[in-house]
């Protein structure tokens, strides 16, 4: 879940924004588990504009990405991993290349771009051959 301060709310941009939006100058991620920056391609009324989304869990990702997104598409996909996840001293974010779901218990594998594997929620892999349920793969470029 992402979080605000009525301090950080955006005034005065209306005009800018559909009805129900509100701007926030800053939000916060107070918990410690992975989550997503998607870059889309967004289609409408024959013109192709871009726009970030951020996802706040693994399974908003798996929600979202069975919803019918229409002519826009995805893209690139990065993951925001905690030091626990990704091994290092601090947060990183990664250029996907593939997300997997284990059918046995639901554990993920984030493949990256370098090749590299990652395992949430567990950083121990499970058997390698039960990742058979795709949830995301990079489009190739043509």
């Amino acid at each position: 879940m992402f979080v605000s301060d009525s301090r950080a709310e955006v005034k005065g941009l209306a005009a800018l924004l559909e009805p129900g939006q509100r701007g926030w100058h800053v939000i916060l991620k107070p918990q410690v588990s992975p989550w997503f920056h998607a870059s889309l391609i967004v289609i409408e009324n024959g013109f192709e504009t871009r726009t970030m989304v951020f996802i706040d869990s693994v399974h908003s990702l798996i929600s979202w990405m069975e919803i019918e997104q229409g002519e826009n598409r995805m893209e690139s996909l990065q993951l925001v991993s905690p030091a626990w996840l990704n091994g290092s001293q601090t947060w990183q974010m990664d250029d996907l290349s593939e997300i997997a779901q284990c059918l046995k218990g639901g554990a993920i594998r984030f493949t990256l771009r370098d090749g590299a594997f990652l395992y949430y929620p567990d950083p121990a892999p499970q058997l390698e051959g039960d990742y058979a349920k795709l949830i995301y793969r990079l489009a190739s470029r043509q």
